[in-house]
């Protein structure tokens, strides 16, 4: 009887190779994931903070987030004026292109636009708060939304 010579077969290195490909691919999809969610999570910042910057914020793009004060919201046009404020701070805003039907004092709101050299804040995106409580339409009755016909 012969005896055949096996060679011997080098499943370490095999596993290795598997293992390095698997971990190749799990780091760069890990890689995608978070620079995309970088990229879209943009915070807000308070009248505070962006006046604690100093001119340096001046003609950059952010947000920014408070309350609106009652008695300043003053509509010309589409154009929009108001006092956002924190804690501390106030801070004026000019926002074009009007607000959302949900806008009024006293709500809170995040806008999103440039601090200007006049010391005001220039927004052409405005996003209220909204109560977290949700009422249904009673049985048998249309939301108002869907009227849009009548």
């Amino acid at each position: 009887m012969t005896e055949v010579a096996v060679a011997p077969r080098r499943l370490g290195s095999r596993k290795v190779r598997i293992a390095v490909a698997l971990a190749a691919v799990a780091a760069a999809l890990t890689w995608v994931a978070v620079s995309g969610l970088s990229r879209n999570l943009v915070y807000y910042k308070t009248p505070t903070e962006i006046l604690g910057v100093g001119r340096s914020i001046v003609g950059q793009r952010v947000r920014l987030g408070g309350l609106v004060l009652p008695g300043t919201v003053r509509t010309v046009g589409h154009d929009v004026d108001f006092v956002v404020f924190d804690e501390t701070t106030r801070m004026s805003v000019a926002a074009t292109g009007g607000v959302p039907s949900l806008f009024r004092a006293g709500q809170g709101v995040v806008v999103e636009g440039f601090y200007g050299r006049d010391g005001v804040f220039h927004a052409d995106t405005v996003l209220v708060k909204h109560s977290d409580s949700y009422r249904p339409p009673a049985p048998g009755q249309t939301p108002t939304s869907a009227n849009l016909g009548s």
